[in-house]
Parts: C-alpha cells; sequence; structure tokens
C-alpha cells in the first residue's frame, strides 16, 4: 500500500468513531426512504449488493433484509468494525480499497451502490464502478446542504458538485441515467452569542457586528431553517 493510502486507512481509522457519531445524531430517513424508492423501481429485492465505500454500514439496516449477499468495501478497519454490529449474517465486510477492489472484476453484482464516496472522482472510476455489475449502479450524494443563517456566509463544498460531473461522465459514456431527489426540511433556535462564535475565526469584529446585526436586529434568537437534498443517479447495465 502506498504511502498516501496508508495515511488515508489511518485517517478514518481515527474519524471512525466521530463519523458514527455524526450518523447516529442524524436524525433523516434517508436509508429507509431510499429501500422503499428501490422497492417501487423493483430493484429490489435482489441477490448481490455491493455496497462500495460503506463506512460504518449507514445502509446495512435498511438495505440488508432484502439482498440474499450483501458486501461492504471499505479501507478503514474500525469503519468495518462499526459496521460489524449492525451486520446480519449474510453481510460480507471487506477491507480493500477502492481501485483493486474494482480492477479484481472477478465477480459481478446485481446492484452496485456507493453513498458520498470520497474516491469516486474521474470518469475511468465510474467505468469501474459501472463494470463490477451486471445489472444496476446506484450513486447517492448530497447536492444541497444549506440554511438561512449560516451558508450566506460560508464558501460551498464543491462535493455538491460531484452528481453533475458524474451526469456529464455518463452522457460523454452513452450511458442512459435516471435520477431521484430526497429532500428533507429542519428547524432550529440559533442564539446571537452562537453566531457570534461560530465566525470568530471567518470574520473581523468589525465585519461580524454589522452582519449579526442584520440578521439578529434587536432579538437575542433566530430560528433557522436547514435544507438538505440527497440525489440519487441510478443506471442499468447494457447487456
Amino acid at each position: 500500500m502506498s504511502d498516501y493510502l496508508s495515511e488515508l486507512e489511518s485517517f478514518w481509522d481515527e474519524f471512525a468513531e466521530d463519523y458514527e457519531a455524526i450518523q447516529q445524531e442524524s436524525t433523516l430517513p434517508i436509508a429507509q426512504d431510499l429501500r422503499e424508492f428501490l422497492f417501487t423501481q423493483e430493484l429490489l429485492p435482489c441477490h448481490t449488493f455491493l455496497d462500495l465505500a460503506g463506512g460504518t454500514g449507514r445502509y446495512i439496516p435498511a438495505l440488508q433484509t432484502a439482498v440474499k449477499e450483501y458486501d461492504l468495501v471499505d479501507i478503514s478497519e474500525k469503519m468495518l468494525q462499526i459496521a460489524a454490529a449492525k451486520s446480519a449474517e449474510h453481510v460480507r465486510l471487506i477491507k480493500q480499497t477502492q481501485e483493486p477492489f474494482l480492477a479484481q472484476n472477478k465477480h459481478r453484482y446485481d446492484l452496485v451502490f456507493s453513498a458520498m464516496n470520497p474516491a469516486l472522482q474521474s470518469q475511468s472510476d465510474l467505468l469501474a464502478f459501472y463494470h463490477i455489475s451486471r445489472n444496476w449502479c446506484l450513486l447517492l450524494r448530497v447536492i444541497k446542504d444549506e440554511d438561512q443563517l449560516f451558508s450566506p456566509y460560508e464558501e460551498v463544498n464543491p462535493d455538491l458538485a460531484l452528481n453533475e460531473r458524474y451526469k456529464s461522465f455518463l452522457a460523454e459514456l452513452h450511458i442512459p441515467f435516471q435520477t431521484k431527489k430526497f429532500s428533507y426540511t429542519s428547524y432550529e433556535m440559533i442564539s446571537r452569542d452562537f453566531f457570534q462564535a461560530y465566525f470568530a475565526d471567518t470574520f473581523a469584529p468589525a465585519e461580524l457586528v454589522p452582519i449579526t446585526q442584520k440578521i439578529f436586529g434587536t432579538t437575542h434568537e433566530k430560528l433557522n431553517q436547514s435544507m438538505i437534498e440527497f440525489e440519487l443517479i441510478y443506471f442499468q447495465v447494457v447487456k
């Protein structure tokens, strides 16, 4: 394994527990909503299923009962240990990096799935992902993650545009695809003090004071609306 991959593995191992805590704190029913959609499209149930870069197994509880053989692949041993606690006997946890796993091509799956995969970047990555499936491919990403109070003053995460890159690759490869969006809205009261502390290292006091005044006026708290949108890109392998 290269030094880069070793560092990457160490990063995800160290982040695994915090990553799982973030997942557990999320109240978004995306896993269950995805399951229901896949059933309506008759993509589930299936026999063999690949969860590529599956991390701590966020989608295992929702999907494993609809699959006879569920393989989850991830680079992090710590991630896989957490995923093991959610897994039934027919779930196989595989510690391997993406490129060599996809390159082996000895086993093809009825359905291949990857959610929020940071390693799926290039057209060649997408083609390798496509070729390990014998039926359907599913790519799930967050394409919008914004709120009313903080987002106007933050940089946009470039990963939110990755699905558009995938669509361009698929169009260039003449692979037809479909999309499905899952949108969620939540509300939270934010205090003036919290807002100022959050941006204390981003703006100088002379900049932050008028921003805070514009948002809060004479009030101490403000209701913040947050919006997150997932997009599923799904496409069938040409036989």
